[in-house]
């Protein structure tokens, strides 16, 4: 297998893919050693991701899986690159306008090579400036109620459902998200030690009470049990690009089979860390302010409510007409989608905040106080969710938690 390098990469490129002319001058820069700003090119956690550019402006992104992960050289299957690009390929075929154009894909090598999205901004960094995205909602639901609705049993021949979810197993990875989403501070080693012994006791308070572990089991056994679709898995704000009119998503080794709920629980933890971030981060005016944290709650609302919209289109559309015939269906399996994504956006966002890995939603914030009291809230919040998630009836009931937190 070759490992590919800025000093190969060309090299490689013209021996696989001769259809892609390149007119010199071309750089190559690789994503998360700061050659690119970070709206563009994230942290590069788990892979070798380069970004080769030409003369006349075109541009494409390698990526290369490897036995080790590249920031923590934990061993991990390299094949999960060749499930990324099979799932690419895939879900192009349900929503071409949301996933990067595809020129290779290379097993041999765990390889593959897509279009260079950077002309959008990652949406995680662009929130930290304040940014505000008019159809973020509406096409990230879209996105994941077309992604699931078409890789799921309601329309897909029984026989053909289970082929896919035995063919995406991806056991390696999801034991990734199985244990450090759930059981332990994920891709920490200790509670963030900048927000002082407070903060760790009081994350601690939360993680071992008997009543809140017992939820994190339940929506743990839910996750891992409850194989519904086939999830992205990682759905993120730096793993979607967006400005105002345009949405792409990229990193989509994670898939596996999951509840329906799990992404969308996945993206509102993040929107939740946002918020309390926007809650204290400075601002021109307090009115700024009040205003995008406001926008920030009312996507929460509106992911969920696009997301169901969408869903159940696609349904009356295409679902089994056994499905649609049955009275109660839908409105139970809203229900059930209603409180599941909120549990696992709980389970998401306490995973990942109370540790000391980078958070780029916090760390924008330079005033530690500041940043201490963003995340003191934002794992409130959570408590909330883990104690009520299997009682919420109504979207409005879960932001009228969330807005208590915060104001």
């Amino acid at each position: 297998m070759i490992i590919l390098t800025k000093e190969n990469i060309l090299s490689y490129i013209k021996e696989h893919v001769p259809s892609l002319q390149l007119k010199e001058p071309v750089k190559v820069s690789m994503i998360g050693e700061g050659d690119l700003g970070e709206d563009v090119e994230g942290d590069g956690y788990c892979n070798y991701v380069f970004r080769v550019s030409d003369a006349d402006g075109h541009s494409y992104i390698v990526k290369q899986s490897t036995e080790h992960l590249k920031r923590r050289g934990r061993a991990l299957t390299p094949t999960r690159n060749r499930f990324e690009y099979e799932i690419m390929e895939l879900r192009a075929k349900i929503v071409p306008q949301y996933v990067p154009a595809l020129y290779l894909g290379d097993p041999e090598n765990n390889v593959f090579i897509m279009e260079d999205v950077s002309n959008l901004k990652l949406i995680r960094f662009q929130m930290n400036k304040n940014h505000l995205f008019p159809e973020l909602a509406k096409q990230g639901a879209q996105y994941l109620a077309a992604t699931h609705f078409y890789t799921s049993e309601f329309y897909l021949p029984t026989e053909e459902y289970r082929k896919l979810l035995a063919h995406f197993m991806n056991a390696e990875l999801r034991v990734v998200m199985e244990n450090g989403i759930f059981l332990n501070i994920f891709g920490a080693d200790q509670y963030d030690p900048s927000c002082g012994p407070e903060f760790e006791e009081y994350c601690k308070s939360i993680r071992f009470d008997p009543n809140l572990e017992f939820q994190r089991y339940k929506l743990r056994h839910l996750f891992m049990s409850k194989s519904e679709t086939l999830i992205h898995g990682d759905f993120h704000t730096s793993n979607i690009f967006a400005d105002d009119t345009h949405l792409k998503v990229i990193d989509m080794e994670y898939t596996f089979g999951a509840p329906f709920s799990y992404d969308l629980g996945f993206i509102i933890a993040n929107i939740i860390s946002q918020a309390c971030s926007a809650a204290v981060r400075p601002f021109d005016t307090e009115t700024h302010r009040k205003n995008y944290v406001a926008y920030l709650i009312s996507l929460i609302e509106m992911l969920y409510t696009y997301y169901i919209e969408f869903f159940f289109e696609y349904w009356e559309k295409d679902a089994k007409l056994e499905y649609k015939i049955t009275n109660g269906y839908k409105e139970s399996l809203a229900l059930d989608i209603l409180r599941e994504c909120f549990g696992f956006a709980a389970c998401v966002n306490f995973s990942r905040v109370c540790g000391d890995m980078d958070t780029a939603d916090f760390d924008c914030i330079k005033d530690n106080t500041l940043r201490t009291k963003a995340k003191f809230a934002s794992v409130t919040i959570d408590k909330v969710l883990f104690e009520k998630w299997d009682s919420y009836n109504d979207i409005k009931e879960v932001i009228e938690d969330i807005v208590n937190v915060l104001f």
